[in-house]
């Protein structure tokens, strides 16, 4: 099994979506201020250090301006430098109204993020991804012990091969000045027809 098939098995248990599409669309957190401007953050919530932006017309993110707002539901944020500094939630209503707010937000929120039964964090995604990189290395391991061992296993196979090949003698050297010219040729040709 490859790496990417582990983790893509890994993201299927647990029901991780990772997008890597260039065009794919994000989903951001959108409040709606008391002015009824919209205002959104790439973050799943409106929490300090989130970046808050306004978006234009042409569907161009601004980063909302520096200064004190309040939210439609009451709540206010603070906002530098384009980013959340401070969220003051509401001040206490009266359960039946907060039940009908809650009730209306509920029908009226089909652009923010929906939240899954079980939220994954980096870190518990890194985890996945280290564990499917172990497991891998695990594999890939015990292959190549395994043909290390095969490799072992086929030179001693070919050790033994050689060890049984016949064994050629060592040519036996002649004096060939003091053999007549009939007996060089006969030494000669029984060295190499052995």
């Amino acid at each position: 099994m490859t790496l990417k098939e582990r983790i893509s098995e890994i993201f299927d248990k647990y029901s991780v979506e990772l997008s890597l599409e260039e065009n794919a669309e994000v989903k951001f957190a959108v409040a709606t201020l008391d002015s009824g401007q919209e205002i959104q953050t790439e973050a799943d919530s409106f929490a300090v250090g989130a970046s808050v932006f306004v978006v234009n017309d042409e569907g161009e993110q601004i980063p909302l301006p520096d200064g004190e707002y309040t939210l439609a539901d009451g709540s206010m944020l603070v906002v530098a430098e384009g980013a959340v500094t401070e969220v003051k939630e509401a001040a206490e209503e009266p359960a039946v109204e907060a039940e009908e707010e809650k009730e209306e937000e509920m029908s009226e929120e089909p652009k923010e993020v929906e939240a899954s039964s079980e939220v994954l964090t980096r870190e518990a995604v890194a985890g996945m991804i280290a564990e499917a990189i172990e497991a891998t290395k695990a594999e890939f391991s015990s292959q190549i012990e395994e043909r290390d061992a095969k490799i072992t296993e086929l030179s001693k196979q070919a050790t033994k091969s050689l060890s049984r090949a016949p064994k050629m003698e060592a040519p036996v050297s002649v004096d060939l000045k003091s053999l007549s010219i009939q007996e060089r040729v006969a030494a000669i040709h029984n060295q190499f027809s052995k």
